[in-house]
């Protein structure tokens, strides 16, 4: 007979990769219509669904880390705002907020990795 507190814990782990994956494929849509600000904006929607996930240990702190991911993220928003807003096609101040996007987004992918939510045997062979 299945424990129906196993059954609620399974149901919130299904409702929890949905809500997950819903997100990483908001991120991927935003990304790829290079639209700066809804990226940013799904990054940080991201990170307030896997910030439970994040190591905080003496030898590494994923929360610092990506304080400062996304420091670097608003400085170059900041620095170059007519390319985050999509008013200019400038070649190098795109790249930079590129740069800084993709940085973060390949950070949570590491954070999810590391703490197995793609499952325990997924290594990304194969790809």
């Amino acid at each position: 007979m299945v424990d129906s507190g196993e059954t609620l814990a399974y149901d919130l782990r299904q409702k929890y990769a949905e809500m997950v994956g819903e997100h990483l494929i908001d991120l991927a849509i935003k990304r790829k219509q290079k639209n700066y600000p809804a990226w940013f904006d799904a990054l940080e929607d991201l990170e307030t669904v896997i910030n439970h996930k994040f190591k905080k240990n003496k030898k590494t702190n994923d929360e610092e880390d990506y304080i400062k991911l996304n420091k670097i993220a608003i400085d170059k928003a900041n620095e170059h705002k007519n390319a985050f807003l999509g008013n200019t096609s400038d070649p190098q101040h795109l790249a930079e907020i590129k740069k800084s996007l993709r940085d973060i987004e390949k950070f949570f992918y590491k954070v999810m990795d590391n703490a197995k939510m793609f499952g325990s045997s997924w290594d990304g062979g194969g790809l």
